[in-house]
């Protein structure tokens, strides 16, 4: 007897993909990100990070917290925690020198190495000048570029109030993180007594904590919002092939169309607490978000002045969203890369994946 037609499914099973294998599919090649906070100013950082909504359909986000402090690490709410060197330090922190630090992650390699697997942007943040997140980062960088991880660091550094010792801690600590770090983001904790001078000194730093959630959620929007990914993971690795230092900046506006897309350019560029002169810039991705209403004029308008802010010469790629939500307002995002850090020799990898 000659059976009837096959089912649809039947015809999915015999000549294509069936639509849970493709769903299955879809989850296995998401884009991974993962948030590491390095030491107590990291972990501080991701703390109130993980409060924020990360959601996209697109990327998989998560986040680590690792430290030398067992206390410490015990009151971070992340479901992912490492208590680096615990035969080294007993839990009880690095004392403030970057060689344990360094140490005690290095003794903790198979659970980094674990953290890492099948992450395609390792985002580490981190304060320079102390012990653990110093010394440990830079390890933690070269683990995640031996898995050809994108890396992104994201660090403070210390008011001089603190002392030449930490300064000097944070600057051998910053020339070994950047080796491993497609770009590194400096924030200058100096800048408090600018922005936030009568304010509390804890309200201070929270202020500077957002700041920098601020250019970490800007970066994960860049490389996560539409169903365009690996072309926008495409783009985001051009601008990093430099090396170098980098700049963030995110800005709002919803004036006027004769104003808004300048004004979000102006406030995307007046970051308090970025270090480096985009002026400097090799790269640059661009980011240009508004409701239907966003007109050619003024995307042209946005190119032209950040263009004008970059090195001449400067590899730039411009990206524009259509977002109803919204209403007439304007979003700008820019990463700046390729800076060369002043008075530094510095080379740039021919082969950022390899780990001399």
């Amino acid at each position: 007897m000659i059976s009837g037609n096959p089912s649809i499914d039947e015809e999915e099973e015999n000549y294509g993909t069936s639509k849970e294998k493709l769903t299955e599919l879809v989850e296995e090649n998401k884009l991974r990100i993962k948030i590491f906070g390095m030491g107590g100013a990291g972990s501080n950082t991701i703390k109130r990070m993980v409060n924020r909504s990360f959601n996209s359909p697109y990327c998989e986000i998560s986040f680590a917290a690792a430290n030398t402090d067992a206390s410490h690490l015990s009151k971070i709410g992340v479901k992912e925690k490492i208590v680096l060197g615990k035969q080294l330090t007993k839990g009880r922190g690095a004392g403030a020198d970057p060689q344990v630090g360094n140490a005690a992650a290095r003794e903790s390699q198979t659970e980094i190495e674990k953290s890492l697997d099948r992450v395609k942007i390792a985002i580490i943040v981190t304060g320079l000048g102390g012990g653990t997140g110093t010394g440990s980062s830079p390890f933690l960088a070269m683990k995640a570029k031996e898995r050809n991880s994108i890396v992104i660091g994201i660090a403070s550094l210390p008011m001089a109030s603190e002392g030449k010792k930490r300064m000097e801690n944070a600057r051998k600590g910053e020339s070994e993180l950047i080796q491993f770090c497609d770009s590194l983001i400096l924030f200058e904790n100096d800048r408090i007594r600018k922005y936030a001078p009568r304010e509390l000194f804890n309200v201070a730093l929270e202020f500077a904590d957002s700041i920098m959630m601020n250019a970490i959620e800007g970066l994960i929007e860049s490389v996560s919002k539409s169903a365009t990914v690996n072309t926008e993971l495409s783009d985001l690795e051009k601008i990093l092939e430099l090396g170098g230092l980098g700049i963030f900046g995110v800005g709002i506006s919803d004036s006027s169309p004769e104003q808004r897309v300048m004004e979000a350019c102006e406030s995307a560029l007046n970051s308090p607490f970025n270090s480096s002169e985009i002026s400097q810039a090799r790269g640059l991705l661009l980011s240009i978000s508004g409701d239907d209403t966003l007109t050619v004029e003024e995307r042209e308008k946005a190119m032209k002045f950040m263009k004008d802010k970059v090195s001449p010469g400067a590899n730039i790629i411009v990206r524009q969203e259509t977002d109803n939500t919204f209403k007439g307002k304007v979003k700008i995002i820019f990463f700046a890369t390729g800076i060369i850090p002043e008075g530094e020799e510095f080379h740039i990898r021919k082969d950022k994946h390899e780990i001399s």
